[in-house]
């Protein structure tokens, strides 16, 4: 229990994420089948010509027929969130036990895409082949496009707090991942909104790029868990593989007021500088 009360701390704390949790290969493993099937029904559906390369090659070599594909038009957001069944698979591995034990009382957000999906839990995964920068997104903070749903009201109400729970499946550790700018939850930055195709979205107004963001190194299985505020992005694939990551956003009530009084003392402390 120690150690999973150490997690709390980080997150909540002056770090605003951690990277202590991990997965047994067995849950990985079903994890990456359940991606990978998901994967190869989209490929088929599309490029049926492919399906028997696409199987032998793998996921993690999906750059390597990449080029085959319409890649913006057979990928977007929408076609790479888990069906229901997956979902429910995947709450009844060890993980996700551990996240109970460890942040008590939460559910998996049904918000995405500007729209709440009823019954329908969002975990979706994403690729990033080789240096390609469009496989990335900029540097963002998550309780910024909460806000930016529902005409500006946002989609979730005051007495929640989201966490995001970003999983590597295939990764090359040091070479590919996520980018994060330890303690920006502590600290807020002008942004407004842009309606870009058709979706809004939050745009800084101020260059993120020289603020110190770093990659963090994951190895497969290796959970990065961060605060809604916590300032990240996608960090150019420098390795040799496709990265693939899902994405799951819990939805808990807000934290205990011993650390969310810390928090806010922090908050207000950082801001008035």
């Amino acid at each position: 229990m120690k150690q999973l009360n150490k997690i709390k701390k980080q997150i909540f704390g002056d770090a605003g994420f951690s990277s202590d949790m991990h997965m047994e290969k067995e849950e990985l493993q079903i994890f990456r089948e359940l991606i990978t099937d998901h994967w190869l029904t989209t490929i088929h559906k599309f490029y049926p010509n492919l399906s028997e390369e696409a199987k032998k090659l793998g996921i993690e070599n999906y750059h390597q027929i990449s080029g085959k594909v319409e890649h913006n038009k057979i990928w977007p957001k929408t076609s790479r969130v888990l069906p229901q069944h997956s979902v429910d698979i995947i709450k009844k591995l060890p993980f996700f036990f551990k996240l109970k034990e460890e942040f008590g009382d939460f559910t998996i957000s049904d918000i995405y895409d500007t729209e709440q999906h009823y019954g329908h839990e969002e975990i979706y995964w994403r690729l990033v082949r080789p240096n390609v920068s469009s496989d990335i997104g900029p540097l963002h903070k998550d309780k910024w496009f909460h806000g930016a749903f529902n005409g500006g009201y946002g989609m979730f109400t005051e007495d929640v707090v989201t966490l995001k729970v970003w999983i590597p499946i295939y990764c090359e550790a040091g070479k590919s991942g996520l980018s994060l700018l330890e303690g920006s939850h502590l600290r807020e930055w002008p942004y407004h909104i842009e309606i870009l195709d058709g979706l809004p979205k939050p745009i800084p107004d101020e260059d993120l790029s020289n603020v110190g963001a770093c990659l963090i190194s994951t190895e497969p299985g290796n959970l990065l868990i961060f605060h809604e505020n916590i300032l990240h992005g996608g960090a150019i694939n420098l390795g040799t593989k496709t990265r693939v990551s899902a994405e799951i956003t819990l939805v808990m009530p807000k934290v205990p007021n011993n650390i969310k009084n810390s928090y806010n003392e922090q908050l207000r402390e950082v801001n008035s500088l």
